[in-house]
């Protein structure tokens, strides 16, 4: 009788990226061809400067240690002035 094979599996570590499928209307998506052509990048490079820039604008950061922080620093509660 065959002895059965053990099979050794390794854990691969997360990937660092993430994929993900977005739709354009045909007049973004040739602006945004016409874009990367002019400053010699790829889609993608194009795709991630537009979602750094977006978090950005909202105050955002896409470091997640960062976030923590931010999000500590807004929770703190703010001492309260007396007027006098």
């Amino acid at each position: 009788m065959a002895k059965p094979r053990l099979r050794i599996v390794k854990n691969k570590p997360a990937p660092t990226t993430i994929g993900k499928r977005i739709r354009f209307d045909r007049d973004t998506w040739n602006a945004i061809e016409v874009l990367a052509q002019d400053q010699m990048k790829d889609i993608p490079e194009i795709v991630e400067e537009a979602m750094r820039d977006l978090l950005k604008k909202h105050g955002r950061s896409a470091d997640f240690r960062q976030q923590l922080r931010m999000s500590a620093t807004e929770s703190e509660p703010r001492s309260c002035k007396r007027k006098r």
